[in-house]
């Protein structure tokens, strides 16, 4: 992965397309308000539909939410970096438009070298959303991508094939574990917290 033109496009207000650890997404600065609307507009995603946030590390994830709970740190402990995604609440670093207005922004460690050292080099989240127009299949390799989102893109890494389920989307609520999307993970999730929290 070309990491120096990835941060060099995203340092500079532009919007990409990787590989993740998951399918292609599409990446952008996710303290740069006209960025975060942007990527809203070229994907044709309702602004009531959050965005989630990729972040390198426990510390960047508590610089920019409120008090993690011993459950949900026990869980992150557990399954990051990887395909799990934590509905936490957020603190006033996450711009609004991100989480559609909501106290709450959706947070993962990826397992991905690369993504790490991209956030890492960055120091900051990236935002995070699927390389495709809102409705239609997600993307597994970069010729399935339409031309309305390349026209709009400022850099594409092709990767090659990349095939991997969606990450799990949890949250801890009232003590409860409630999945908000299943993925590869939910069921041995639902499990390990019944038995073990």
């Amino acid at each position: 992965m070309n990491i120096d033109k990835i941060c060099e496009v995203i340092n500079n207000g532009g919007i990409v397309i990787t590989p993740t650890d998951t399918i292609y997404g599409i990446m952008g600065d996710s303290l740069n308000e006209d960025v975060i609307r942007k990527v809203f507009e070229i994907k044709k995603r309702p602004f009531n539909k959050p965005l989630l946030l990729l972040m390198d590390s426990f510390e960047m994830v508590e610089q920019y939410t409120e008090e993690i709970s011993e459950k949900e740190r026990l869980l992150m402990d557990r399954y990051w970096p990887g395909l799990v995604t934590f509905i936490l609440k957020k603190n006033d670093k996450v711009n609004e438009l991100i989480t559609s207005g909501n106290d709450t922004v959706g947070i993962r460690i990826p397992n991905n070298k690369d993504l790490l050292e991209i956030i890492r080099r960055l120091n900051r989240p990236v935002i995070s959303t699927s390389a495709n127009i809102t409705g239609t299949e997600v993307i597994t390799n970069t010729q399935l991508l339409e031309k309305d989102l390349i026209d709009n893109i400022d850099y594409i890494e092709d990767g090659g094939e990349v095939d991997s389920e969606s990450s799990t989307i949890i949250k801890i609520e009232d003590n409860k574990l409630v999945v908000l999307r299943e993925g590869k993970l939910s069921r041995e999730i639902e499990e390990y917290y019944k038995e073990n929290l």
